[in-house]
């Protein structure tokens, strides 16, 4: 790399981003809010007060040098040469070879096995409801795999599928279908379509423990139950985007500390973005220091036997 002089980095540094992206490429870029914009490909990417926040990646910037060269992904002596005198600069050691461009994923859900005994079972075995667990097979929600015999939960684009995940009946095995895209996660409809509430979890199984709990309860809340499949907000704020009469949102990640820092910062990127300000957002983590809400589930369970059992014996000992 070229010797460049620090008097001509400062100056690339000084160059604001607003100003270059509406000078330079003014139609990658559309306003979203007072003072803020966002990029067209990639909504998610912030503009204001000088800086950019790409909070879908968590990871921001506060200059077009900083955006050409972590988003853009120019050279830093590209992007300075750029900035400061319109030419880009040319390495010295010949260009690598050209690499061939690998096909795009393609997605496509495994086989389903004749019938769902083992997935079935295994998801009794956590102690999901059956009538939740009929209502995802007959919402084409969830299946068995034939060959792997695992659990595919199924996440739909209107009617299409776009995303799938396994999960093991007999080991820990967790793992996204090749090519599935993580903002159209696992969903469990509200019984009622015109719903306005939408609780979020970690992991498919955690939704359903979700909806098992409150049927347990008998709590007649409803509404969308949605899975992260992990801790990015990506499926979130697309699911917002595809239902914008949603207008409360429960956070009901994990117990443990990656579960509470996303927690934390899904808060703060909701509060940043004006289009999500109606939304009234509170956190329910699982409950009894559980590390999660299936873990919550089983505690129930195993509280309820026992209550049981012991009132079954108070029973016995006064008919004595």
């Amino acid at each position: 790399m070229p010797q460049i002089p620090m008097e001509q980095i400062e100056q690339a540094r000084s160059v604001d981003l607003l100003s270059y992206l509406q000078t330079h490429e003014p139609h990658s870029i559309r306003k979203s809010g007072a003072g803020e914009y966002c990029l067209v490909e990639h909504d998610s990417l912030k503009i204001s007060n000088g800086r950019f926040n790409w909070f879908s990646r968590g990871f921001g910037g506060y200059s077009a040098l900083d955006f050409l060269v972590k988003v853009r992904g120019l050279g830093f002596p590209d992007a300075v040469f750029h900035l400061t005198d319109g030419r880009s600069y040319t390495p010295q050691k010949p260009p690598p070879k050209a690499v061939k461009a690998k096909p795009p994923k393609t997605f496509s859900l495994p086989n389903a096995n004749v019938n769902n005994d083992k997935a079935i079972a295994y998801l009794r075995g956590r102690g999901i409801d059956s009538g939740i667990i009929r209502r995802c097979i007959e919402g084409g929600l969830l299946y068995e795999a034939a060959k792997s015999h695992n659990c595919v939960f199924v996440g739909f684009d209107s009617d299409k599928a776009k995303f799938a995940c396994e999960r093991g009946t007999t080991d820990s095995y967790k793992k996204d279908i090749y090519g599935s895209d993580k903002r159209f996660s696992f969903v469990l409809p509200p019984k009622n379509p015109n719903s306005r509430n939408l609780a979020v979890t970690e992991a498919p199984v955690d939704v359903l423990s979700h909806a098992t709990i409150h049927k347990l309860n008998g709590d007649k809340w409803d509404g969308y139950r949605l899975s992260l499949g992990g801790v990015s907000s990506l499926a979130l704020i697309s699911f917002l985007e595809q239902h914008p009469e949603i207008t409360s949102v429960q956070l009901c990640l994990d117990g443990d500390t990656a579960g509470k820092n996303a927690t934390d910062r899904i808060i703060k990127e909701m509060l940043s973005e004006q289009r999500f300000y109606h939304l009234k957002i509170s956190v329910i983590p699982p409950s009894n220091g559980n590390k999660d809400y299936n873990d919550t589930l089983q505690t129930i369970i195993k509280l309820n036997k026992e209550n049981n059992i012991e009132n079954r014996h108070s029973k016995a000992v006064s008919s004595i």
